[in-house]
């Protein structure tokens, strides 16, 4: 793929998850302008990849700063995206998945099988570095969480584009090619 076609392909990723993410949490969506500005100032960012590991807060804040820096009327309200697409973007692959899909708490709740919780997460109920993205296909991922969501199989496949989107799988596909 030659790195036009590339580019392009990484603009309407970004734009795909962008635009399910603010109509999953009711914010005012963005044109294809601020889409495309969006994906070119994550492409810019540069944000160096770790081998293993979060990426530091600094490097972070000043990707966020980045991002929100093309949008004219400023949109705070994007900062959580801007911080999970940076993230998703840069951030390494974890060594192995921590298993916070079905992490549960003292009180047996876990938050990441929730429709609410999820709803704000462009990764849905897994961490945006989970090795499992690219690791499973998108048919075994998500058969292992309808296997392991604790309100059952039908809960999970009734909302399984927030809870397992796979335009973030798509999106984290193109970044760690673009590495």
């Amino acid at each position: 793929m030659n790195t036009a076609d590339s580019r392009a392909d990484f603009r309407r990723s970004v734009a795909a998850v962008a635009t399910r993410f603010l109509a999953q949490n009711s914010l005012a969506p963005a044109d294809e302008a601020e889409l495309g500005a969006l994906a070119d100032a994550l492409m810019a960012s540069a944000v160096e990849k770790t081998a293993d590991g979060e990426l530091p807060d600094a490097v972070v804040k000043a990707g966020v700063a980045r991002v929100l820096a093309v949008f004219s009327p400023p949109r705070p309200e994007l900062a959580n995206l801007a911080k999970q697409l940076i993230k998703g973007c840069f951030q390494a692959d974890h060594p192995q998945c921590r298993e916070s899909y079905h992490e549960t708490d003292a009180d047996g709740r876990c938050r990441r099988q929730e429709l609410a919780y999820d709803l704000a997460r462009a990764s849905g109920a897994h961490c945006v570095d989970c090795p499992h993205w690219s690791g499973w296909s998108p048919e075994e991922h998500a058969a292992r969480l309808a296997g392991e969501w604790k309100d059952g199989a039908e809960v999970f496949a009734a909302h399984r584009g927030v809870f397992l989107p796979e335009d973030f799988r798509e999106l984290r596909r193109l970044a760690q090619a673009r590495a």
